[in-house]
């Protein structure tokens, strides 16, 4: 009896390290209703340093960036487009730069969300830990929390990732985008409505993590 009952309770034990290890559909660490990972002092192309505490809006989004990137620098203007939107809203949007190339360090940064147009904070991640703990494979890629610092959404900015051309010109892949994934995640969270889609898989430039 002994025996039967050691057992069972290890195969539980073993059940719950598995599934706190599963991440989602799409990610390898994390999945909806995970909290988000913190984090201290990450400089801002402000000349700030900005902690994960300091961050109190009802909606936090977070996004990898490269500014090599030409899916990044193709979808530039969509993310601006959205930081617009909801600018007047309960709500911030914190860029990431993790890549140690040297047009994705901070004075780049800061010289691409000046020509860009970036009002939101954009944070170089020199560690990669935050990277890493949000299981961020591509630039761009899109991680909403909610007011508990749930995550309720990743993944796509919307449908049709762009990626711009050397004449300056996007191409959209699935033509104008008409599916705007992270811009109804904030809003369904912010009338505590349901998400229709939680997840879909980023689609851009790896990130290089170093080993």
């Amino acid at each position: 009896m002994r025996i039967t009952t050691l057992l069972t309770t290890v195969l539980a034990c073993g059940l719950l390290f598995s599934q706190a290890a599963i991440g989602g559909k799409y990610n390898a660490v994390l999945n909806i209703g995970d909290a988000m990972p913190e984090f201290t002092d990450l400089p801002d192309i402000s000349g700030d340093k900005i902690s994960s505490n300091d961050l109190t809006e009802s909606v936090l989004v977070l996004v990898s960036l490269a500014n090599h990137c030409p899916w990044v620098r193709g979808m530039d203007q969509d993310l601006v487009k959205l930081a617009a939107q909801l600018e007047e809203q309960d709500v911030r949007i914190v860029g990431l730069s993790m890549n140690h190339r040297e047009d994705d360090r901070l004075p780049a940064m800061k010289k691409h969300a000046e020509k860009n147009g970036y009002r939101f904070n954009y944070l170089y991640d020199e560690t990669q830990q935050l990277g890493r703990q949000l299981g961020a494979t591509r630039t761009p890629e899109y991680f909403v929390f909610n007011k508990e610092r749930k995550l309720v959404y990743m993944g796509l900015l919307h449908n049709s990732p762009g990626k711009i051309n050397s004449d300056g010109s996007v191409n959209y892949i699935n033509g104008n985008p008409n599916e705007f994934y992270v811009q109804q995640a904030v809003a369904a969270t912010l009338s505590g409505d349901t998400i229709a889609t939680a997840e879909t898989r980023a689609h851009g430039c790896t990130i290089k993590y170093v080993q």
